[in-house]
């Protein structure tokens, strides 16, 4: 068994998105797991303030909000207004625009697909 937890894992920070559409988001990574073949990963990612889109492809990915909220618009123009403790799922091939006005936390689970 392994703990998701901050402790368990090095801080990754990427503060040069290319996506970005707003503000100057940091996202920090704890990559705490990858099983051997690293097709299972998970951990814990934040986001600081700003706007960017997220292109999933080659993976789906569950994740579990534990502080903050964001607005994320899929490509179908629904916005979806997530919040601590509201799980989800962006399926592969998943494409939409998150915002965020403060702060936003999550654990998440990515298997390649």
């Amino acid at each position: 068994m392994v703990r998701i937890h901050e402790a368990n894992a090095e801080k990754v920070t990427t503060n040069d998105l290319p996506t970005r559409t707003d503000g100057n988001p940091v996202h920090d990574s704890w990559p705490v797991f990858k099983n051997v073949n690293e097709k299972v990963r998970s951990g814990i990612w934040q986001s600081s303030a700003g706007a960017w889109v997220t292109e999933i492809s080659g993976y789906t990915e569950f994740c579990y909000l534990i502080e903050g909220e964001a607005l994320v618009t899929d490509q179908d123009g629904r916005v979806n207004h997530i919040k601590a403790g509201d799980a989800f799922v962006m399926p592969d091939g998943f494409t939409g625009r998150w915002e965020v006005a403060q702060f936003v936390k999550k654990y998440f689970v990515i298997a390649n697909t």
